[in-house]
C-alpha cells in the first residue's frame, strides 16, 4: 500500500491529503505549527479552482461563506471604468473567500488522524523502498513518497533540490479585509484600479466585507513596521476613488509581502516532489496561487492512483503540471509589469488603449484559463 507523507499543512498540503483520501490512498500531513491556521486575508477562487472543490464535495460549504463574482472592472484613480470584463458562464462559480474558511473546508475532508502538528522537518533520507523523514522533536516516519507543500521557503526543496532564491519583481503587495456599506462597488463585481506605479484591488466576500490588495513600486529590503502600514497606505492612496480610503481605514491587520516568483529546473527527484508555491511561486496578479495549489493536489492524486511506480507517478505529475503553471507564472509576471508602469505618459497611454480594447478579447483569454480541468 502506498503511503504519502506531506510536509506543510497549508491549503496545498491539506488539499493533497483530501484528494488522496478520496481515491483511497493513505497520507499524513506534517505541519510544524502546533495548530492549523492559514495566514492571509481573502483569496480568489476562479472556476478552475472551484471545480476542484466541487470534485472533492466541498464547493457548497465554501460558497456559504464566500462572495460571488461575475464581473471584473478595470478603473482609473477617479473611479472611471476603463473596461468591464465579464467572467462568462461556467459550470461552477467564481468566489472570493477567506483563506481560513477554505482551509477549514479542506480539513473536513481529511481524517483527523492524518494531521500531525508540531512536526518541524529536520532531515529527509532517501531509502531503497521509499523515504524516511526526521523531525526536530526526534520523531521519524517512513513513506512511499514525500510531497513538499511547505511554501516559498520550502525546506523540502532546499534539502533535495538545493537553495533557490525567489526573484523580486520590484513592488510590494499589501492585503487586508475591510468593511464598506456604500454603493460604490457594483454587486458581484471585483475591480482593480490603476495608478502610476501602484494599484488597488477590491474583491467582494459578501456581508459588506471585502478583501483588498494594494501594490506600489518600492524597495522591500526593509519591510514597513506593521503599526505604520495603515498610515502609509492612506497616504499612498489619498484621493483615490471611493471606497479605497474607507476600506483601508476599516482594516485591522494589514499584511505586507514583496512580489516574488520562482521558476525551478525540476520539481521531482525520485520519491520526492514539490507542490504549490514550493514548486512554482508566481506573482499574485492573476489571483491563481490557491488555484494552482488545488490543481496540483488533484493532479498529484490522480497520477499516484493511476501508476504502480511512485517515481513514475511523480514524474508524470510534474510533466502534466509544468506547462500550465509556467503559463500562469508568465502571464502573471506580464500583468504585474504592465500594472506597475510609472511613467506619466506611458500610464496615460495605457489608460487610453485599455478603453479602446474590446473586453471580449480578455474574456476569451480568461475562459481558456478558467476552463482548465485536471
Amino acid at each position: 500500500m502506498k503511503t504519502i507523507g506531506i510536509v506543510g499543512g497549508g491549503i496545498g498540503g491539506v488539499a493533497a491529503a483530501a484528494a488522496l483520501h478520496q481515491l483511497g490512498i493513505p497520507s499524513v500531513v506534517y505541519e510544524r505549527a502546533t495548530h492549523l491556521t492559514e495566514v492571509g486575508a481573502g483569496m480568489m477562487l476562479w472556476p478552475n479552482a472551484t471545480r476542484i472543490l466541487e470534485n472533492l464535495g466541498l464547493l457548497s460549504r465554501v460558497v456559504d461563506s464566500s462572495g460571488l463574482n461575475t464581473n471584473f472592472l478595470v478603473r482609473n484613480k477617479s473611479g472611471k471604468v476603463l473596461m468591464d470584463i465579464r467572467l462568462g458562464a461556467f459550470d461552477v462559480p467564481a468566489l472570493c473567500t477567506r483563506r481560513s474558511d477554505l482551509l477549514r473546508a479542506l480539513l473536513s475532508a481529511v481524517p483527523p488522524d492524518q494531521i500531525r502538528l508540531g512536526r518541524e522537518l529536520s532531515r529527509i533520507e532517501i531509502l531503497k523502498s521509499g523515504v524516511r523523514v526526521h523531525f526536530s522533536d526526534g520523531s521519524v516516519a517512513e513513506h512511499s513518497a514525500i510531497i513538499g507543500a511547505d511554501g516559498v521557503h520550502s525546506r523540502v526543496r532546499s534539502q533535495i533540490f538545493g537553495i533557490a532564491e525567489p526573484v523580486y519583481r520590484g513592488y510590494v503587495v499589501w492585503r487586508g479585509i475591510g468593511y464598506y456599506s456604500g454603493v460604490a462597488v457594483p454587486p458581484e463585481s471585483n475591480s482593480e484600479t490603476w495608478g502610476r506605479g501602484s494599484r488597488f484591488g477590491i474583491l467582494q466576500m459578501g456581508e459588506k466585507s471585502f478583501t483588498w490588495y494594494a501594490t506600489a513600486n518600492r524597495d522591500h529590503s526593509n519591510p514597513t513596521d506593521p503599526e505604520q502600514r495603515k498610515k502609509l497606505l492612506l497616504r499612498l492612496f489619498s484621493g483615490w476613488h471611493e471606497p479605497i480610503p474607507e476600506l483601508i481605514e476599516s482594516t485591522g491587520s494589514i499584511l505586507e509581502n514583496g512580489a516574488y516568483d520562482l521558476r525551478l529546473r525540476r520539481w521531482t527527484s525520485g520519491p520526492v516532489a514539490l507542490l504549490g508555491d514550493a514548486a512554482h511561486l508566481a506573482t499574485p496578479n492573476l489571483g491563481q496561487g490557491g488555484g494552482m495549489a488545488l490543481e496540483d493536489a488533484a493532479a498529484l492524486a490522480k497520477c499516484i492512483h493511476g501508476e504502480n511506480s511512485i517515481e513514475v507517478a511523480l514524474r508524470r505529475y510534474e510533466a502534466l503540471r509544468r506547462p500550465r503553471t509556467g503559463h500562469i507564472q508568465q502571464r502573471s509576471q506580464w500583468m504585474g509589469f504592465i500594472g506597475q508602469w510609472q511613467n506619466r505618459a506611458v500610464v496615460a497611454g495605457r489608460g487610453a488603449v485599455t478603453r479602446l480594447l474590446p473586453a471580449a478579447l480578455f474574456e476569451h483569454n480568461l475562459r481558456r484559463t478558467y476552463s482548465y480541468e485536471v
